[in-house]
């Protein structure tokens, strides 16, 4: 027992990231020291390996995340007019499920980006709908280097949902 407690006292650091990796599912980690620098590499790359979705914690903890940025999208004042003459229900649950893709969720249908065009969303929209993307997740203390996987998640479908000839 006290060989256990010297280790985790000397090893603050590593038992840390063992304890965030076995709270993420990642097995195998090397142990950090200074004959093994490079197992931060692989650790690094090990939880880049997990879908985004579960890193947040799972469907249900994303959940409220993608309500609370609904609401502060379809209640922004540049982009309110997007969701004039529309059933605001039916559009929670499209971008519920679009963000659920994007997060690397399960597909429950087939997801069809076309209809966004219709929506005629600027390069500017776009640009405040990361913007609220990004101050949701913050908000809820979502570390920098999943806001930044959110961001570039929703960067991949760029093309797809801002209108053509429509930059401001």
């Amino acid at each position: 027992m006290q060989k256990i407690q010297n280790f985790i006292e000397n090893n603050k650091a590593v038992v840390a990231i063992a304890a965030v990796a076995a709270a993420i599912g990642i097995v195998g980690i090397k142990v950090l020291n200074s004959e093994n620098r490079g197992s931060a590499k692989i650790l690094d790359a090990s939880i880049q390996k997990v879908p985004l979705i579960e890193r947040l914690g799972g469907e249900q903890a994303v959940q409220p995340m993608i309500q609370i940025l609904f609401d502060r999208i379809s209640n922004n004042k540049e982009l309110k007019p997007l969701f004039q003459n529309a059933d605001k229900s039916k559009n929670s649950q499209h971008f519920n499920a679009v963000v659920l893709y994007l997060f690397g969720g399960q597909v429950k249908s087939q997801q069809n980006f076309q209809n966004h065009c219709k929506l005629n969303i600027t390069e500017a929209q776009f640009e405040i709908i990361l913007n609220l993307l990004d101050q949701v997740l913050q908000n809820l203390g979502v570390d920098n280097r999943e806001i930044n996987d959110a961001r570039e998640a929703f960067l991949t479908m760029k093309q797809q949902i801002v209108s053509p000839n429509k930059s401001g």
